[in-house]
């Protein structure tokens, strides 16, 4: 019984996962991808290092950004979800040091209404208001080194190294021409010019449903625009998430802020990954998402390996432990 049950625990991993493919120049040209979400705004530093996101078959409303809010229902309860007619990215910033130097992260945080059920292909990650992280690493000359993605729930993250990033913190077995993240294929560095040209943005392309990061490129905010159609992406303090306006003239925070489920998104349960995953990952709440913070405060450890013993270490907010853990010498 136990050999079946992983035995189907793999065939569902693998499903969930996108067929792997070659990192090759021409991937933006896929007919699927038809909407590109841009922060047009250049003032800030959230604005101007805001990755553009490159959505495919948005004409279904689950596979746009949205925004998320409350509502209440007829019987008084208070609903969550994710509205697809606006889309915003959620920002915060974390400066924080190693033995190396000084940082800081700029993070954009962003949700969708779901992922949909479906039986062929089989997602395991079906579930309400799933979201997306990305991580912008800044060195102390303002420039990008890294670049991480991950979805809300801590899973599926991957780190791109930029070219501006020294070549004694990489992992000891790094390919610099590419890297296999649990089904995709994603670069092995992001070649930046010699001097930090604004130009140049980060193009992130999620594929369809699953809202799983295809590929990252380098772009000119003038090539996106020549093949996607251009929809603005609005940026909110993350702070914001926690006071979604009511009817009654009240807020409400996006996350749970007490009991079994503090710190996890309001109706982001995940039924497939609990059943399948719980069991061995040891964590009855695997999968759904939560708030990315301090685990004294949010109530909830980011944790990007499934591996019990490796809970705590593995915890992505205290970031220069999370890349140590992971083999990154920043």
């Amino acid at each position: 019984m136990v050999v079946r049950s992983a035995f189907i625990v793999v065939l569902a991993l693998l499903s969930a996962c996108a067929t792997s493919r070659p990192h090759n120049d021409s991937f933006q040209n896929n007919s699927s991808f038809s909407t590109a979400y841009v922060v047009n705004d250049q003032t800030t530093d959230f604005s101007r290092f805001a990755p553009i996101f490159i959505s495919a078959q948005t004409e279904q409303s689950f596979n746009r950004i949205g925004q998320p809010f409350a509502r209440l229902d007829d019987n008084g309860n208070e609903v969550i979800a994710v509205d697809a007619r606006q889309s915003y990215a959620y920002v915060d910033r974390q400066p924080f040091s190693t033995n190396n130097g000084h940082y800081t992260n700029l993070i954009y945080r962003v949700h969708f209404e779901k992922t949909p059920f479906r039986l062929f292909p089989f997602h395991i990650t079906a579930g309400n208001n799933n979201g997306l992280l990305t991580v912008i690493t800044l060195d102390a000359k303002n420039r990008p080194v890294l670049i991480t993605t991950v979805h809300t729930c801590g899973c599926f993250f991957a780190i791109v190294p930029t070219s501006y990033l020294p070549a004694i913190a990489y992992p000891g077995d790094w390919d610099l021409t590419s890297q296999s993240n649990y089904g995709m294929t994603l670069p092995g560095i992001l070649n930046f010019p010699d001097e930090f040209d604004g130009q140049q943005r980060v193009a992130i392309y999620l594929k369809e449903e699953t809202h799983r990061v295809m590929d990252i490129q380098l772009q000119t905010q003038a090539e996106i625009a020549s093949q996607f159609d251009i929809e603005t992406l609005n940026i909110s303090p993350i702070a914001d998430l926690m006071k979604l306006p009511l009817s009654n003239g009240t807020t409400t925070p996006f996350f749970e802020i007490v009991g079994s489920r503090k710190g996890y998104v309001k109706g982001s349960h995940k039924p497939f990954e609990r059943l399948m995953i719980s069991w061995w990952a040891l964590d009855w709440r695997v999968g759904e998402d939560k708030a990315y913070g301090d685990k004294n405060e949010t109530g909830a450890v980011f944790y990007t390996s499934l591996k019990p013993w490796n809970r705590q270490a593995s915890d992505m907010w205290p970031f220069g432990d999370f890349l140590a853990f992971w083999g990154w010498g920043l």
